[in-house]
């Protein structure tokens, strides 16, 4: 990244907004976003998401990646491992104890949401113990909802008392008012993709700390499968960018 581009995006100014190539963003990402750091990712299936996760998830050493679909097509073309249970074959443990990075997608294909819940439960519960991981919970109205995953409990106590054990959790949903409220309030970074539901861009903005007519009007003319990323310093410019396709 250009000095004068990096200056742009992480003092104070009188922007409102500013545009990076990806490549810009991820280096200016690998220095801000601190372990312990909660992201909430917000909009539409099909924008990006997942895309956006993978690309920012590769900055972390260790990733656990729960897929409540099981089978995530873009999760699947990460490189992440796969594993089907919860915890993972000793010969992995033995690799992280050497200090060998592990990015890990939690859920077996074609399992069931009840058998899904099982192991993100387990897994969860563990990861909160040990500290130092990134967690990524794509579809978060699924893995939450009582009459599906109902991993809410274990994944609003991850996201209240995690910063300390310095894990990072990255959850993926549509609508904040569609999943628990810890989801945006305990988030320090918030990315949105193009939507037409002005509820949902005005709970974000207040979230967020910005000015509604703000993030509105940006948000409202975002090109497809671009983002706009919202640091935790209100006085920071908002950034919007655009993760690459995985192949």
């Amino acid at each position: 990244m250009a000095p004068s581009q990096r200056a742009q995006l992480l003092e104070p100014g009188e922007e409102v907004v500013t545009g990076v190539p990806w490549s810009a963003f991820l280096e200016y990402f690998r220095q801000n976003w601190i372990p312990g750091q909660h992201m909430a990712l917000v909009g539409p299936t099909g924008e990006g998401k997942s895309t956006f996760a993978v690309g920012t998830l590769g900055l972390r050493k260790y990733v656990l990646a729960l897929d409540p679909k099981g089978g995530d097509d873009t999760l699947a073309a990460s490189g992440f491992q796969r594993v089907p249970h919860w915890p993972p074959p000793s010969r992995l443990w033995d690799q992280i104890a050497t200090g060998a990075p592990a990015r890990l997608i939690l859920g077996e294909r074609g399992a069931t949401f009840e058998e899904l819940a099982v192991e993100f439960d387990k897994a969860l519960e563990a990861v909160l113990k040990q500290g130092g991981w990134t967690v990524y919970i794509d579809e978060f109205q699924i893995a939450t909802d009582r009459r599906m995953m109902n991993v809410a409990v274990r994944a609003e106590r991850l996201l209240i008392s995690a910063r300390y054990k310095r894990v990072s959790v990255v959850t993926a949903f549509q609508a904040p008012s569609w999943v628990p409220t810890a989801s945006t309030r305990q988030a320090r970074w918030i990315v949105m993709w193009p939507t037409r539901d002005e509820d949902c861009i005005k709970l974000v903005a207040a979230k967020a700390g910005r000015d509604k007519r703000q993030v509105t009007q940006v948000v409202k003319q975002l090109p497809p499968f671009h983002c706009l990323v919202i640091p935790p310093r209100s006085t920071v410019p908002m950034i919007i960018t655009t993760a690459p396709r995985l192949d």
